[in-house]
């Protein structure tokens, strides 16, 4: 099945467009927002502090909004999703633009805000995707999603070490605003797609009359009743668990190593995305039968390069890095993605996602905490061999259990 016949699928183009626009002004914003931050408050430790905010909503939200998406239009949620992450974010510019440097308060609230907004979207539009297209183009449908995420924000990256960081050496104002409200000039072309897309309802055999405790207990139900997918949830989590510091490590490691500048972080994000999107464009094509097989070489190849980059101080080492870091990305992703989509029925299908999204947000917040601590407790080099080891050793777990191992698409 070829990309081309996928895109000719009018409503998941739709989806596939605004998600594109979305996520160019994603790239534009978090890293320059996130190299901000340390500008303005001096303190790597404040990095992480942003980024447990930002994750923290997650952990809150992720079991009720799974419960929304399997009860109301999954199109509904996502279009007030963008608008509301729009707002906020115009917002944020109008506060930079009139004081000249966001406020403390604002560096915390404003991500906060977002990612409330943001984790109705998650599972909605996961949920949503196997309604919008024929089964057996669910392989191509995810990995162009995944290759959205990936080459998107390679433009915007480049654009960001180029057009951008020229702003910040003529008026970091500048650059902070343009960064800002080109993320929220794509949440609202992200709507207007969204707009678009038909009603997406989800298929109950109840009536969602239940009161939304009793479906977010049967959704629970549902997920421990199916031995691969608690494996997977405890895999994932120990990943997340192990890659959670790593922004903070990451930030880190520009500032001592390269020189501290906006546009080097730009082109470690570049390389690692440019990795995912050979990968996609690969996997997608594969007919890959083993995702849990999948899931565990990907993650392993994940960590081992992160090991690595402990001892990657050359630039050229560590931008070569970051892309094969990208590269085992989407062989964990995008079949274990697929055979998530066909294994759990429609109904079940938000709050699952949602389930997954929590677990793995929820050991955020602590891991961004402590990103700092752990940088001046034990040094880069040393923080980066411990993520890349937990996550190796979180992807190995998988092999002790054989049904996981042996899951067919």
């Amino acid at each position: 099945m070829s990309y081309s016949e996928t895109l000719k699928i009018r409503p998941f183009r739709n989806l596939w467009l605004g998600q594109a626009i979305s996520q160019l002004g994603d790239a534009f914003y978090y890293v320059s927002f996130m190299f901000m931050v340390q500008k303005v408050t001096g303190s790597i430790a404040m990095v992480g502090f942003v980024g447990a905010c930002e994750t923290l909503p997650y952990l809150l939200l992720s079991l009720y909004a799974g419960v929304v998406a399997d009860r109301l239009d999954r199109r509904v949620i996502m279009l007030w999703s963008d608008l509301l992450s729009g707002i906020s974010l115009c917002v944020l510019g109008g506060l930079v633009f009139v004081l000249g440097k966001p406020p403390i308060w604002s560096l915390l609230l404003i991500p906060f805000l977002l990612s409330c907004v943001r984790s109705f979207f998650m599972p909605a539009k996961s949920a949503a995707i196997p309604a919008l297209v024929p089964e057996d183009q669910l392989m191509p449908a995810n990995a162009l999603s995944g290759i959205t995420q990936s080459i998107v924000p390679m433009i915007s990256l480049a654009f960001t070490a180029g057009v951008l960081s020229f702003f910040y050496s003529w008026s970091p104002k500048w650059f902070l605003i343009s960064a800002v409200m080109l993320n929220s000039v794509s949440f609202f072309a992200s709507a207007a797609f969204v707009y678009l897309l038909p009603t997406i309802l989800p298929i109950r055999e109840k009536l969602v009359e239940a009161h939304p405790w009793n479906d977010l207990k049967d959704g629970l139900r549902f997920i421990r009743s199916n031995h691969a997918l608690m494996v997977l949830l405890a895999l994932q989590t120990g990943f997340s668990l192990s890659v959670s510091p790593f922004f903070v490590v990451y930030v880190a490691a520009n500032k001592d190593w390269f020189g501290g500048k906006p546009q080097t972080l730009a082109i470690f994000e570049l390389s690692f995305f440019a990795g995912m999107f050979l990968a996609s464009l690969y996997v997608g094509k594969m007919q890959f039968k083993r995702p849990g097989i999948g899931f565990i070489g990907g993650a392993f190849g994940v960590g081992i390069t992160v090991l690595i980059l402990a001892f990657s101080k050359i630039f050229a080492l560590f931008v070569f890095w970051c892309l094969m870091a990208g590269v085992a990305v989407p062989f964990a992703d995008i079949p274990m993605r697929t055979w998530m989509q066909m294994a759990i029925p429609d109904g079940f299908r938000g709050r699952t996602n949602s389930v997954f999204m929590m677990l793995a947000a929820g050991v955020a917040p602590a891991g961004l905490c402590l990103g700092g601590v752990l940088v001046t407790a034990v040094g880069i080099s040393m923080a980066f061999v411990l993520m890349g080891a937990g996550m190796a050793l979180a992807a190995l777990l998988g092999l002790v259990d054989r049904e996981f191992r042996s899951l067919k698409v």
